[in-house]
């Protein structure tokens, strides 16, 4: 059996040192504006410079594939079929995520770590493929505890090579159909929250079909009793959340700020919380989506105001490629913006201060 990292264990994540927030705090009171006239732009440009000092302008998007056995429960209306279709698309440049990325200047790559087609050699999708989807989780764990290691190094792996390519800033995607039903189980479990709190439509449900699945992913939860972190991505999880969480440590251990995109992506945010609870401090909550229960999530996650909340609810890392831009744009404020000492202009501020205003 190969050797995995022990991932059970603490990582070596450092947590960020907060006391420095004052210093960048008097940078942005020294820019020649109003105080506080950026609103939460600011606060996002303070939160960016804890992670990482200087503007970010190189963001990359890792989107991990695989399909789930749990779908032989009606969870889902969409074939699976759909997962492998999808992946051919957006390596070809289709679909929304492909879109926002190429408009955005971002590299997207598709990663195979569990789709239940092999790619033609021709397409551009990434080969990781741990195993022909996961099992069926009311029936048995979806992943053995060595293939959802394979999936999380799979994660590491991506992540060590963008940024040892120079990529400042990590977004992860995902695709796999029925991909859902195993985030809400997920999330149910290390938020407290019950199940029909933290379970939505997903592609598609009727209200009666909707309570069907809520009644699959609670007797997932009871027939799978074992709470610690790995037991839960093992038995309920998917190999695209495994890698994705696994990218979300690696990302966290080398202090690359993490664009955190919707309620799959989310999920794996928390496994990766259970194994690491520094990990949020790297987390850049991009978008509330509109899916049911993602903004309980956040708020486990010390995420509740997020970028962006435009009721999106595609996935594909999208959220997080919308809202790039604002990110960008707020990492330049406290390096590039001018002073008000730098423009000649008189300090308005500091007038404020001596008044006590500020």
């Amino acid at each position: 059996m190969p050797e995995h990292p022990p991932y059970n264990e603490r990582m070596s994540i450092k947590p960020i040192d907060f006391t420095k927030r004052s210093h960048f705090e008097t940078q942005l009171l020294e820019k020649a504006m109003p105080p506080n006239s950026l609103g939460r732009l600011g606060k996002l440009a303070l939160s960016l410079a804890m992670i990482k000092e200087g503007p970010l302008d190189r963001m990359q998007l890792l989107l991990f594939a695989g399909d789930h056995g749990v779908i032989e429960e009606q969870v889902t209306h969409s074939p699976q079929e759909i997962t492998y279709q999808q992946c051919l698309n957006f390596a070809a440049g289709g679909g929304a995520c492909s879109l926002f990325a190429r408009l955005n200047d971002i590299e997207l790559k598709v990663i195979d770590v569990g789709v239940a087609q092999d790619f033609p050699s021709t397409s551009s999708v990434v080969n990781k493929k741990v195993a022909y989807g996961t099992k069926n989780f009311l029936k048995e764990p979806a992943m053995t505890k060595d293939e959802c290691y394979q999936a999380m190094q799979v994660g590491k792996e991506m992540v060590k090579q963008a940024s040892d390519a120079g990529i400042q800033a990590i977004a992860f995607g995902e695709m796999g159909v029925g991909n859902t039903t195993s985030a809400s189980a997920l999330a149910a479990v290390i938020t407290g929250h019950p199940v029909p709190q933290i379970t939505g439509k997903g592609s598609g449900l009727s209200d009666e079909e909707l309570e069907h699945k809520i009644q699959v992913i609670e007797k997932g939860i009871v027939l799978h009793p074992e709470r610690d972190p790995i037991s839960l991505l093992c038995n309920l999880g998917s190999f695209e959340i495994a890698a994705i969480c696994g990218g979300m440590l690696e990302a966290a251990e080398r202090s690359v700020p993490i664009l955190l995109d919707g309620f799959v992506v989310t999920s794996a945010a928390l496994v990766a919380k259970a194994l690491d609870r520094n990990v949020c401090d790297y987390l850049i909550a991009c978008h509330r989506s509109g899916m049911e229960g993602h903004a309980l999530m956040l708020q486990a996650l010390g995420c509740a105001e997020p970028v962006l909340d435009l009721q999106m609810q595609l996935g594909e890392g999208t959220g997080s490629l919308v809202a790039w831009p604002v990110v960008r744009l707020a990492s330049h404020i406290l390096t590039d913006m001018t002073s008000f000492e730098n423009a000649q202009v008189t300090d308005s501020t500091k007038l404020l201060q001596t008044l006590g205003l500020v």
